[in-house]
């Protein structure tokens, strides 16, 4: 169950709770991945070219889009709120530079380039060992070239966003911030209130989105950038006064509701391939606020359903909350490993899909057991703190790991 730390607050919120659906739907949505990328390698030959192009694996695709990494970037504001209770900015600083940016150049320059050498075999771009391949990984990049950091773009957004909405967190702490708190949380004190901190985003996608592409290499990428940034800081905004839970639990059957509707008007448009064009003409502008809108529906449903369902602690709990970062670094090496031959087999495309998953999942959960959690090194490199040794003490009351630990793909 819950625990509830009994400690007066220092930024206006009575919102002090271990919140373990926060790690629930974090490992749920780091597990999505998986069956995510393993389709995408069967509905158009990204990653490894199968050759299927199986239609029905790129209807199982869409509707991940509007709400995958939209939920990742708002729990991981949320679970900086939490960091925040009991750091100093300088200290959060720190420990998320030294978090988020040493598993991202290891990743990158230790776990992408089996990734890029397995897919350039499959291309027959090249021929010859890994060893061979290694220095021309360093031949240009992406897509063109060979240098990417791949799946671990999001481990780089989150650590450039967690120090450039710093100083936006450190005055919402203040004075004038909770002020400004106050006043979008009595926003929220009326029924549908909560979906009106979806207008940020509408404004975004309609002003950015006709002059910047989504790239995912942070460089000229405004519109994506500002996009989840936004999403980011929303999810801190969240947990810094109770009236937005309390919004949440309220209208959280109407969001789900509305979160249905729009989706399935969404899956109906890319079924028929009906696109307005990027531009800033009146039907852009309502599509715009109508992908902001849809998108925030889904998050206030998600985290509705998970205050309903996962606000709850077991066994189990402390070893997900860990695992879900470096499951999310390794799990894209281990399937590209495994499907470099699975997905040639003679078997019907759903079998290797599913065949693949499982793998994938199975032998991830295994490097991350054997090979990351139980050495020093390894977690360091990993993102994880050490593990306490016998009689160190241990830090007591709420910890929500920030989601620092979290994924998805390139081509979300």
């Amino acid at each position: 169950m819950s625990e509830t730390v009994s400690r007066t607050p220092t930024d206006g919120s009575t919102l002090d709770l271990r919140r373990p659906e926060i790690d629930w739907l974090r490992a749920i949505a780091v597990l999505l991945i998986v069956p995510f990328h393993a389709a995408m390698i069967f509905a158009f030959g990204y990653y490894l070219h199968s050759g299927d192009n199986y239609k029905p694996l790129h209807y199982f695709l869409t509707p991940f889009f509007p709400w995958h990494m939209p939920i990742l970037f708002v729990l991981s504001g949320m679970a900086t709120w939490f960091a925040l209770r009991r750091r100093s900015a300088g200290r959060y600083a720190w420990e998320r530079s030294k978090r988020l940016l040493v598993p991202l150049l290891f990743g990158t320059f230790v776990l992408i380039p089996p990734q890029v050498y397995w897919q350039r075999l499959s291309e027959g771009k090249f021929e010859g060992s890994y060893l061979a391949f290694y220095p021309h990984f360093f031949d240009g990049t992406w897509p063109q070239g060979n240098f990417t950091y791949a799946h671990l773009w999001f481990i780089a957004y989150l650590l450039v966003y967690s120090l450039v909405a710093l100083p936006v967190f450190v005055f919402l702490k203040r004075e004038g911030g909770r002020r400004l708190i106050a006043r979008l949380a009595g926003l929220c004190r009326h029924r549908g209130g909560i979906f009106l901190l979806a207008i940020p985003m509408a404004l975004s996608e309609s002003l950015l989105r006709p002059r910047f592409e989504w790239n995912f290499v942070i460089f000229n990428d405004w519109a994506m950038f500002t996009w989840y940034l936004l999403l980011f800081i929303l999810g801190y905004v969240l947990c810094s006064d109770d009236r937005f839970w309390r919004a949440i639990e309220r209208d959280g059957r109407i969001a789900l509701v509305l979160a249905l509707i729009t989706m399935s008007l969404w899956f109906s448009r890319c079924v028929m391939e009906l696109w307005v064009p990027h531009d800033y003409s009146a039907a852009w502008t309502l599509d715009a606020v109508f992908c902001a809108f849809r998108t925030w529906f889904c998050v206030v449903a998600i985290l509705w359903a998970g205050a309903k369902l996962l606000r709850f602690s077991n066994r189990l709990l402390p070893y997900v909350r860990e695992a879900s970062y470096p499951f999310y670094v390794l799990h894209q090496t281990v399937m590209m490993g495994i499907g470099y031959s699975l997905v040639y087999w003679d078997l019907h495309v759903l079998v290797r899909f599913a065949l693949l998953v499982l793998a994938t999942v199975i032998g991830t959960t295994l490097a991350y057991d054997l090979l990351v959690r139980r050495f020093r090194v390894m977690r360091f490199l990993f993102g994880l703190r050490s593990r306490p040794r016998p009689g160190d003490p241990q830090e007591a009351g709420p910890r929500v790991v920030v989601l620092e630990h979290s994924a998805s793909t390139s081509a979300h």
